[in-house]
C-alpha cells in the first residue's frame, strides 16, 4: 500500500524502515515531523511488522508522511531500496525507527548541501544513547580522511547521513549481497561520486540496545566487512599481500592485540598503505596521515602490552604525524596500563 498526499516534489526525502519497532517508533516519528526544516516527505516503510507499528504510523495525519506497507517482512535492504526508488527529494535523509533527530538536523544538512555542490554524503556527530545515558560521539569533517577510514570500517553512523539523490540515475542502491553491512558497502560504492562531509554538532540520538542487528549479527558483519575491504582495495588499486590483508582485517575488526609482533605488523601494514597511497594518489597526504595516526593510536591502546605498547607507539614515525597533547598522552598511558592489568 502506498499513501502519498503530496504531488509537489519536496527538497528532502526522509527514508525510514520499521519492523516491530513500536517501543520507540512514536518518538522517532515525532522527532522528524518536528524539524525546523519543513520541506520534506517522510517515507516510512512498514516491513511486515506484527506489533502495533502500522497502527502507530497510521495514527498520524501529517501530509508529509508517505506510508509503504510491505506484503510481509522483506528485510531492511529491500525496504530501503524501495524508499530510494520512490523518493522525490533532491536529498535523501536516513532515519531509523529507534533513533531521535535533533530539531535542526535537516536544516543544517540541507544548508551545507546548498553551499557545497561537490557534497555526496553529509553525516554528523551524534549522541550514543544507552540505557538513558548519552555519550557524545565525534566524527571528522575531512572527506579524504573519511574515505580512507573505509579501508577499515564505515565512516558514518548510518542514520545520521543525508545523501544526494543520484541513486536511480547511477543505478546504485543498497546491495542485497552485503546484508548487515549494507551501509558500509554503499559508502564505498559512492566513493568516487563526490565529497564526504560531517557536521560537528550532534544531530541524532543513536540508540544502542541488545536487539540491534549490529549486536545480533556481529559474526556475519565481520565476514561481510572483510569482503567490502577487499573490493575497496581493488577500487583504489592498492596491492596487499595475504598476510597484510589479514592484518588489515584485524585492525578493521578492532581485535584485541596480545603480541608485540602483531603490533609491529600493524605498523608495517599502515606504512604499506601509505606507500600505496603515494603511488596511486587516492587521498590527500595530510588527511591520510591523520587517518594513519588515529588507527595506530587506537591499535596501541587496544592491547594488554602495557608500557610496551605505549613506547612502541612513539617509536614509530606514524606518531609524529600529529601532536598528542599532554592530557591525551596521559589518557593514552592510562588506557595502556588499565588494559594490561584488566
Amino acid at each position: 500500500m502506498e499513501n502519498s498526499l503530496s504531488q509537489i516534489s519536496p527538497l528532502v526525502s526522509v527514508v525510514m524502515s520499521v519492523y516491530n519497532g513500536e517501543t520507540y517508533l512514536r518518538e522517532a516519528i515525532d522527532s522528524v515531523l518536528n524539524q525546523t526544516f519543513s520541506d520534506f516527505e517522510f517515507i516510512i516503510i512498514n516491513d511486515g511488522s506484527s506489533d502495533n507499528s502500522l497502527s502507530i504510523i497510521q495514527s498520524y495525519q501529517d501530509k508529509r508522511i508517505v506510508l509503504i506497507d510491505n506484503d510481509g517482512n522483506k528485510g531492511l535492504i529491500f525496504s530501503l531500496n524501495k524508499g530510494l526508488d520512490i523518493a522525490k527529494g533532491a536529498y535523501i535523509a536516513r532515519m531509523d525507527a529507534d533513533d531521535v533527530c535533533m530539531p535542526e538536523r535537516l536544516n543544517l544538512q540541507v544548508k551545507l548541501f546548498e553551499n557545497q555542490p561537490s557534497a555526496m554524503i553529509i553525516g554528523s556527530d551524534y549522541y550514543l544513547l544507552t540505557e538513558n545515558k548519552l555519550r557524545y560521539i565525534k566524527n571528522v569533517n575531512d572527506s579524504d580522511y573519511q574515505k580512507a577510514v573505509l579501508l577499515f570500517a564505515p565512516c558514518f553512523c548510518h542514520p545520521t547521513v543525508m545523501m544526494r539523490n543520484i541513486f536511480k540515475a547511477k543505478s546504485i542502491y543498497y546491495n542485497q549481497n552485503f546484508i548487515h553491512a549494507e551501509d558500509y558497502k554503499l559508502w564505498t560504492d559512492l566513493y568516487a561520486l563526490g565529497d564526504y562531509f560531517n557536521i560537528n554538532k550532534p544531530l541524532l540520538q543513536y540508540r544502542n540496545h541488545s536487539s540491534q542487528i549490529s549486536n545480533l549479527k556481529k559474526d556475519s558483519q565481520l565476514q561481510i566487512s572483510s569482503l567490502i575491504r577487499e573490493q575497496y582495495l581493488k577500487q583504489l588499486n592498492f596491492s596487499l599481500s595475504p598476510h597484510q590483508f589479514e592484518i588489515l582485517n584485524l585492525i578493521g575488526n578492532n581485535n584485541f592485540i596480545e603480541s608485540i609482533v602483531t603490533l609491529m605488523d600493524i605498523e608495517k601494514c599502515l606504512l604499506h598503505l601509505q606507500v600505496q597511497n603515494t603511488i596511486h594518489k587516492c587521498f590527500i597526504n595530510q588527511s591520510f596521515k591523520r587517518f594513519m595516526f588515529k588507527f595506530w593510536l587506537d591499535s596501541c591502546g587496544n592491547t594488554n602490552l602495557g608500557l610496551n605498547a605505549y613506547s612502541q607507539f612513539f617509536k614509530s614515525e606514524i606518531s609524529t604525524y600529529l601532536n598528542l597533547s599532554f592530557s591525551d598522552k596521559c589518557i593514552f598511558l592510562a588506557k595502556c596500563l588499565i588494559r594490561k592489568f584488566k
